[in-house]
C-alpha cells in the first residue's frame, strides 16, 4: 500500500474514513430522535471527515454534506414520492432549516475534527 505523508495512514484509507464521515448522518434513519438526527450525527460525521481532511477537503465540507442530504431525499423520494412532495409543499422551512442545520453542525464538526487532528499531530 503506498503511504503517505499524512499522518502515516495509506492514500486509500485516508479517503474511505473521510467518505463514512459524509456517510454517519445516514445512520439517522435508524433513530427517532430528531436533535440525534439535526445535530449530532452530522455532527460526528464531520469530526470523522475533519480528522482526515486535509485543507483543501475542509473547505469543501459544506458541499460534501450535501451527498447524505441527497441520498436521504432520493430514498423518501423512492419510497413515497407524493407523500414527500406534499410534506416539502406544506413545510418549506422545515426542510430548508433541516438542510442547514445537517451543512452547519457538519462543517463545525469538520473545524473540530480538523482542529483535534492538528493536536494529536503536534
Amino acid at each position: 500500500m503506498t503511504q503517505c505523508t499524512c499522518r502515516g495512514y495509506g492514500v486509500s484509507m485516508l479517503k474511505w474514513v473521510k467518505y463514512i464521515g459524509v456517510a454517519l448522518p445516514l445512520l439517522g434513519i435508524a433513530v427517532e430522535s430528531h436533535w440525534v438526527n439535526v445535530v449530532l450525527l452530522p455532527f460526528l460525521g464531520g469530526v470523522v471527515f475533519g480528522l482526515f481532511a486535509t485543507r483543501r477537503d475542509l473547505l469543501l465540507s459544506p458541499i460534501a454534506v450535501l451527498a447524505p442530504i441527497a441520498a436521504v431525499l432520493l430514498y423518501y423520494a423512492a419510497i413515497d414520492l407524493p407523500r414527500l412532495m406534499r410534506f416539502i409543499y406544506l413545510f418549506p422551512l422545515f426542510v430548508l432549516l433541516w438542510i442547514v442545520f445537517w451543512a452547519v453542525f457538519f462543517t463545525l464538526g469538520a473545524l473540530a475534527g480538523r482542529l483535534l487532528s492538528q493536536k494529536i499531530k503536534t
